[in-house]
């Protein structure tokens, strides 16, 4: 595994000041525990335990067979919007090499702590192997990347708006949107199309409109979401 950037802040950095703010933090030997104290809103983020590893080693998911091809070339990626890292987790459970971007100095800090729980363990190191994070703003890595990267596919996951029926989205992303937001992600997409070398995935709610109105070539649908495919060659 990629070791985190030198200048990017880690996990105690945050640790030192936590108990005194509205944001707590505490690391275990799985990961991470955030805890919003004025929206009571709670979080375990991990890649060796809960959910994520049981939901990222399903096979025949739909962002699977979007970051994929018939002939299977795909294998370096790049993820634009790297978030709690769920995506690209599972990306590289499946035999992917992602690069991850975050611009939050926390949520990167809290990734790569959770990258490194991983690493530790014997079902986790390989995976770990191929996952990179970076604590970079996305439009200035894209506008920085020459023509001889060997990213095959660039994926973007704008933060979904909020439901018209009023439901509230799961509470780690409830976090992330109180901690981060998705910027420049119009500017960013129009970027990725003219730098991927071979497509560009975006994932979308299920009924939404294709982003900036652009038709996808592909798209793989599950029940609630999508992902649009732009073949970029």
């Amino acid at each position: 595994m990629a070791q985190p950037e030198a200048t990017a802040p880690k996990i105690e950095q945050f640790l030192a000041q936590a108990s005194s703010s509205e944001l707590i933090i505490a690391t275990d030997e799985a990961g991470v525990q955030v805890n919003l104290v004025n929206s009571r809103l709670r979080f375990h983020h991990s890649f060796i335990s809960g959910s994520l590893p049981l939901r990222a080693a399903q096979p025949g998911q739909a962002i699977i067979k979007a970051c994929n091809n018939k002939q299977r070339s795909i294998t370096r990626l790049l993820d634009l919007t790297a978030g709690w890292g769920a995506d690209s987790f599972t990306l590289a459970s499946h035999g992917k090499r992602i690069t991850m971007l975050e611009q939050n100095d926390l949520v990167y800090a809290i990734l790569a702590y959770s990258l490194g729980r991983l690493a530790t363990k014997a079902s986790g190191t390989a995976i770990a192997q191929r996952m990179t994070i970076k604590n970079s703003n996305a439009l200035n890595f894209l506008d920085d990347l020459d023509d001889n990267h060997d990213y095959d596919c660039i994926y973007l996951d704008p933060m979904f708006p909020g439901h018209k029926s009023g439901a509230k989205p799961a509470k780690e992303m409830q976090i992330l949107q109180a901690l981060t937001g998705n910027l420049e992600m119009e500017s960013c997409f129009e970027q990725a199309l003219g730098k991927a070398r071979k497509r560009v995935v975006i994932k979308r709610p299920a009924k939404a409109a294709c982003f900036n109105d652009v038709k996808p070539d592909l798209v793989y649908r599950e029940k609630t979401i999508r992902f649009d495919v732009y073949l970029t060659a």
